[in-house]
């Protein structure tokens, strides 16, 4: 199978520092409470909370228009971000009647057919990624003894890529095309977004749990949920560490994992509207959070509509290796991480991407006939 990957350059020392738990209901009191206050502190304030619920994206756009400045914005989408794996507040969830059995499968089966037929039948084409990476600046200590205090999550990064999805498989063109080799830099990098995610994961779930979860209303309708559970005996979701300290120097360990998520889904279509994949890892493996969250929606291409995905999120909870270490997880592809056996499990550092993918163009090759002598006349 394709396979779906996470790159991540790491250095230093990490602790965990908790975050105020706020409803979505306690943080719209608080974002009204803060109305006139400068950017900067609004910013602070929202950067010291943690939802314990989901943030709609309806919500978010209105919220977003009614902050002071680019700090609190940032720091709301970070809060937004964060909660993209938990369920929306109580409220907010549809009580329509839960379908019967029948119409949950016919709604699977119109899924399985959806995503088989998006990753086959959907057009060459390409798009801007465009990346925002956040990351925590754990409380440490320099070479000369001085503290380094605790920064919760920042921006420390961005990038603009094109990527290209052509046969059912993506291509992301850096500039290296051009002679313009990107340097490594410290972040967390996604790909494989807009087909393997769906196929491996409708393909494991099938060999696994899936289960009707509830509805909830979206910006075009009604949407089914699903959750569903992946055993490690039955998944394509591998992860590899290296490299691991021996005695004939540093090695690979191979390792399957479990997980589990949600999936939304438009009821008449079975287009997918929403993913969500959280990694079951053990206590003894070095990471504390792999999750990957992807939206889709209709983008307009060649006077079509295509459902593509708009927006993702990656989170990773990861202790912080020596300079230069390369950490990579992928799905299926297998995940590499920098394991030191002498990293502690609570020297953590949390690392976010906020994607967006924008300006859809279908990939058009031209050829062209051109005139040319004829030696036989």
């Amino acid at each position: 199978m394709r396979s779906l990957a996470l790159l991540l350059l790491l250095a230093g020392i990490a602790s965990e520092v908790s975050a105020k738990p706020v409803t979505v209901a306690q943080l719209e009191e608080i974002l009204t409470a803060a109305h006139g206050k400068p950017d900067a502190k609004i910013a602070l304030q929202l950067s010291e909370l943690e939802l314990s619920e989901r943030l709609s994206a309806t919500k978010l756009a209105r919220w977003e228009v009614e902050l002071p400045g680019a700090e609190s914005r940032r720091s709301l989408v970070v809060l937004a971000d964060v909660s993209a794996f938990l369920d929306l507040p109580a409220a907010e969830i549809s009580a329509t009647a839960v379908p019967d059995l029948a119409t949950q499968r016919r709604m699977l089966a119109l899924t399985v057919d959806y995503a088989g037929k998006t990753i086959h039948q959907l057009p060459n084409l390409f798009a801007t990624r465009d990346t925002i990476r956040f990351e925590d600046s754990p409380e440490g200590f320099r070479a000369d003894t001085s503290v380094i205090p605790y920064q919760p999550l920042h921006p420390v990064g961005r990038s603009s890529d094109t990527v290209l999805y052509r046969d059912g498989n993506e291509v992301v063109d850096s500039g290296a095309a051009k002679g313009k080799k990107p340097a490594a830099a410290p972040g967390l990098v996604t790909q494989g977004v807009f087909g393997p995610i769906l196929a491996t994961v409708l393909v494991d779930a099938a060999n696994g749990k899936m289960a009707w979860s509830h509805w909830e209303q979206g910006a075009a309708g009604p949407e089914a949920v699903y959750r569903y559970a992946v055993t490690r005996e039955k998944s394509h979701y591998e992860v590899e560490f290296c490299c691991v300290p021996g005695d004939k120097g540093n090695g690979v360990f191979h390792e399957f994992s479990g997980y589990h998520g949600m999936i939304a889904v438009d009821p008449t279509s079975g287009a997918i509207l929403r993913l969500t994949l959280q990694a079951d890892l053990k206590r003894d493996d070095p990471l504390a959070r792999s999750d990957i969250a992807v939206e889709y929606g209709a983008v307009e291409m060649g006077g079509k509509s295509y459902i593509c995905p708009v927006k993702s999120v990656s989170i990773l909870i990861a202790p912080l290796a020596s300079s230069g270490a390369i950490q990579l997880q992928r799905y299926r592809g297998g995940a590499v991480f920098e394991k030191d056996k002498q990293n502690e499990r609570e020297h953590m550092q949390t690392l976010l991407n906020d994607v967006a993918f924008e300006q859809y163009h279908l990939f058009h090759a031209e050829t062209r006939l051109m005139p040319g002598n004829d030696t036989n006349r």
